[in-house]
C-alpha cells in the first residue's frame, strides 16, 4: 500500500517534469523561426536594395561591364545559398523539437502507466540536446553567415562599381 502510495506521488512531479521539457523544446523551435524570419527579412532587404541600385537608370542594364554582370549574378547565387541553407537548418531543428517533444510526450505517457517504483526509475528526463544537434545548428548558422557576408561584399563591390565606374561612362 505504501508502495502505490509514493508511485502515486511520484507520477504528477514526472509527469509535469516532462510536459515541462516538451514545452522548453516548443520554445526553442519558436525561436529558431524567429531568427529565420530576421534573416530572411535582412536578405530580402538586401535584394531590394541590390535591385533598386540596378535599374536605378533605365539604361544602366546595358552600360555596365561584364564584371559587374558576374558580380550582381554571384551575389544573387550566393545570397540565394544562404537562404536555403537557413531554411534547412530551420527544418532540421523544427525536426528535431518535434521529435523531442514527441518523445516526451510518450515518456509522459509511460509514467502514468507506470505500475512499479523501478519502472518510474527507468524513465528519464532528456536535459541537454545532443553535441551532434548543436554543432550541426552552429555549423549551418556560421555557414550561413558566412555565405551572407561574401554576399554583402559582392554587393558593394557592384555598387561601388556602379558609383565609381559605370557612373563615368553614363
Amino acid at each position: 500500500m505504501l508502495m502505490e502510495k509514493d508511485i502515486s506521488s511520484e507520477k504528477p512531479t514526472k509527469i509535469s517534469n516532462l510536459a515541462e521539457d516538451a514545452q522548453q523544446s516548443a520554445s526553442h523551435s519558436y525561436e529558431t523561426e524567429n531568427q529565420l524570419s530576421n534573416n530572411l527579412i535582412t536578405i530580402t532587404l538586401a535584394f531590394v536594395a541590390l535591385l533598386a541600385t540596378a535599374i536605378s537608370t533605365s539604361n544602366v542594364l546595358a552600360t555596365i561591364s561584364i564584371l559587374q554582370k558576374i558580380l550582381i549574378m554571384s551575389s544573387i547565387v550566393i545570397f540565394c545559398l544562404s537562404i536555403f541553407v537557413g531554411l534547412l537548418n530551420y527544418y532540421l531543428n523544427m525536426r528535431f523539437h518535434q521529435k523531442n517533444a514527441k518523445s516526451n510526450r510518450k515518456k509522459a505517457q509511460a509514467v502514468n502507466n507506470s505500475d512499479s517504483k523501478a519502472e518510474l526509475n527507468r524513465i528519464k528526463r532528456t536535459i541537454t540536446r545532443p553535441e551532434q544537434s548543436t554543432a550541426r545548428n552552429n555549423v549551418m548558422i556560421l555557414a550561413q553567415i558566412l555565405l551572407l557576408g561574401i554576399g554583402l561584399i559582392l554587393c558593394v563591390a557592384f555598387i561601388a562599381m556602379m558609383l565609381f565606374v559605370t557612373s563615368e561612362s553614363i
